[in-house]
């Protein structure tokens, strides 16, 4: 399904992929093959590059030295930061100058080391986040963590008298966030464009609040006028259009750098940090129209009245501008009126095919899947009772996850790595395919891909 496809059968796919709650997660997780491994196991290998330019070298040890003695804040063991850059200077990352504006994971750190930070944002907490990340993806997490109360009542202060938080400060109090798939493309971005995410991190904290990405306009659709309609329904923030590219302002929503502040200053291990708050909260923004509040988790917008979590076409739009390159939705599940699950528009075998097919091509995939009241398909849980529960089948939550790459057992069946955002594990986990297929809603396939299968 293309994205103006999925646009024209919007309301039949219009359920909202946010969280699953601890209770879901663990049900879940009953009829999982569920392991830990180290997110560097699936990484391929890139060219080792010794030479640096002039140029390169001046950025590079300044930032030796202005990260001299900075311990890694979120991974195990006692690195530094500095054997952090090395790793990525010999694994060739580090100098590749593939973000959108042909800038490398080098030059962004070092803007973020030499220029002001809005806020007064700490620079070296974002360099440190930037590099935990990047160097494994799988810490990204969705846990908004606490405000104290002391800084709860300087935000009050500040608050417009009209804003809902006023009125009802316990909005803050994020328990379960509806972030699942802005966290999803963060990692995707960490994982498959590391120096566009240094960038993002780069140019949201700095005094800008923002930045502009040049699009290529087939990356909507391969009709420009379509791709022109589409960027007006999804409310995004464009200028410059034309019939090849268009140029698309990223930012967040005000009240995330008050998120990002206190993160900065009152960040605990599990929380997410200056920089996940950054990149998520731009990432709800661009698909919620501009709606999104990252003080509340709450968006509005026309497209759906679920006030969390972005829709399936929303995802779809913002991973295809992240990307830079055409996404087609492929919904695989039939879902009845009343939220039932009733068929699939794919075999299992198939669909197993065309992820494995998309993790050759070198890129993740970010999928949605359901959970039933008997925690779906052909997996019947050993928690599910009908005479509690009703009638099998019934969708009571949905989640997003990105795929990361795969593996045979010893049984020579097919098992998934991947990285959930709301699981508390800062690792890449693994999913059987017999478990993880059946409950696939839908997953984003880069076209070329899919048409060379």
């Amino acid at each position: 399904m293309s994205l103006s496809v999925g646009l024209q059968n919007l309301t039949n796919i219009s359920n909202n992929y946010g969280y699953l709650t601890k209770k879901d997660a663990k049900s879940a997780s009953s009829n999982v093959l569920y392991d830990s491994k180290p997110a560097n196991v699936y990484y391929k290998p890139i060219n080792f590059c010794s030479s640096l330019t002039p140029s390169e070298k001046q950025k590079y040890d300044y930032l030796l030295n202005y990260m001299q003695g900075y311990k890694i804040s979120q991974t195990s063991g006692n690195k530094t930061v500095q054997a952090q850059l090395e790793t990525l200077l010999k694994s060739g990352k580090l100098l590749e100058k593939s973000a959108n504006d042909k800038s490398s994971i080098l030059d962004n750190l070092y803007e973020i080391a030499t220029t002001k930070r809005v806020y007064d944002l700490d620079s070296k907490n974002l360099i440190s986040n930037t590099l935990d990340i990047i160097l494994n993806p799988a810490i990204i997490t969705q846990n908004f963590g606490d405000i104290p109360h002391n800084d709860k009542v300087k935000i009050l202060q500040h608050l417009d008298n009209n804003s809902p938080v006023k009125k009802d400060p316990s909005l803050m109090d994020i328990s379960a966030s509806g972030t699942c798939v802005a966290a999803s493309n963060e990692v995707n971005l960490a994982d498959k464009y590391p120096a566009e995410f240094s960038r993002w991190v780069n140019k949201l904290s700095s005094t800008d609040k923002g930045f502009t990405s040049r699009i290529k306009v087939d990356s909507i659709s391969r009709n420009p006028l379509e791709a022109l309609m589409i960027f007006n329904l999804l409310k995004a923030d464009m200028s410059n259009f034309n019939f090849n590219t268009v140029d698309i302002k990223v930012k967040p929503d005000e009240n995330a750098y008050i998120r990002a502040k206190n993160q900065d200053k009152n960040w605990d291990l599990g929380e997410r940090n200056v920089a996940d708050v950054l990149v998520q909260s731009a990432i709800m923004q661009l698909g919620s129209q501009g709606t999104y509040d990252s003080l509340t988790d709450i968006r509005g917008g026309e497209l759906t009245d679920n006030p969390q979590g972005l829709i399936e076409v929303e995802k779809t739009f913002v991973e295809s501008v992240i990307k830079n390159k055409e996404i087609e939705s492929f919904v695989n599940q039939q879902i009845d009126d009343n939220k039932r699950l009733v068929g699939y528009n794919s075999s299992f075998e198939k669909l197993k095919n065309d992820i494995i097919n998309v993790l050759d091509s070198g890129d993740d995939l970010i999928v949605g899947y359901v959970l039933t009241n008997e925690s779906a398909g052909i997996t019947e849980s050993k928690y599910y009772n009908k005479e509690t529960d009703g009638d099998k089948n019934l969708i009571i939550n949905g989640h997003e996850i990105t795929v990361v790459g795969y593996r045979k057992d010893e049984n020579g069946n097919t098992v998934f790595s991947c990285i959930d955002t709301d699981d508390d594990n800062p690792n890449i986990v693994e999913y059987s395919a017999q478990w993880l297929i059946p409950k696939i809603n839908h997953v984003g396939m880069p076209v070329h891909v899919k048409k060379s299968a």
